[in-house]
């Protein structure tokens, strides 16, 4: 009898006390409990994704090319190379800011030997890859080496005479030229505006035969700032 009632207090004994605790006991690793402390990192997990704006797909495009140089003064950069380093400066801005990009050119290797051919390529491609907006960059030159200022030509469409003016505003913050307009009235003189079907906007930088303009535009930091501005038109003008 004494031994059957000391195994029922061992056992009530072990019920309340022991059991509880060992309960209270279990290690804390394998409990997944989010834990939230000033000093925790942020992860890929913990952002959520934006399907915003910079959801548009653009087209940059860097003007002539091959053995098409462009202008060209005596001992100056070409003109196809000043449109390249700004086309790649404007692309690496809008990468960063989140935007897709495609290039028509990424180096000197070009499809066709002429102008317009070439550029009929481009279009070609970048409709294939439907872009929302091409960007072409290129420059002037005239005999009067007093003339300067950027013009940006486009077709007449509400998309892109909205990103025209943002960027003419961004460009003249950073004093890259004279603003001479969006002229949306001329482009039928411009084969790389020739495919209504791929909104384009011809982005004429200034005139390398003028000193100012051309110091500019040859210059990397300021080809970095045309970049930024773009971009922060683009920021500007699409929802």
């Amino acid at each position: 009898m004494k031994r059957a009632v000391f195994f029922l207090v061992i056992g009530i004994f072990v019920a309340l006390v022991l059991q509880p605790n060992l309960v209270a006991k279990t290690p804390e690793q394998n409990i997944r409990v989010p834990q939230v402390r000033e000093d925790n990192p942020i992860t890929n997990d913990d952002v959520s994704s934006i399907p915003s704006k910079r959801s548009i797909k653009i087209g940059i495009d860097a003007g002539h090319g091959g053995e098409d140089l462009g202008y060209t003064g005596n001992n100056e950069i070409p003109e196809k190379d000043i449109n390249l380093e700004i086309a790649k400066q404007v692309g690496k801005k809008l990468r960063a800011a989140g935007y897709e990009v495609i290039y028509t050119r990424e180096d000197d290797q070009v499809a066709h030997s002429d102008e317009a051919s070439e550029n009929a390529s481009r279009l070609a491609n970048m409709k294939a890859q439907n872009v929302d907006v091409l960007l072409s960059f290129q420059a002037s030159n005239s005999n009067d080496a007093t003339m300067k200022g950027f013009t940006i030509f486009t077709r007449p469409d509400p998309l892109s005479e909205t990103l025209a003016d943002e960027i003419g505003k961004e460009l003249v913050t950073i004093n890259v030229s004279t603003f001479t307009g969006v002229d949306t009235d001329h482009y039928s003189n411009f084969s790389i505006l020739a495919d209504p079907e791929v909104k384009t906007l011809l982005i004429d930088l200034g005139y390398l035969s003028n000193v100012e303009d051309y110091d500019r535009l040859q210059d990397p930091a300021y080809q970095e700032k045309i970049g930024q501005a773009i971009t922060n038109a683009f920021n500007q003008a699409i929802e």
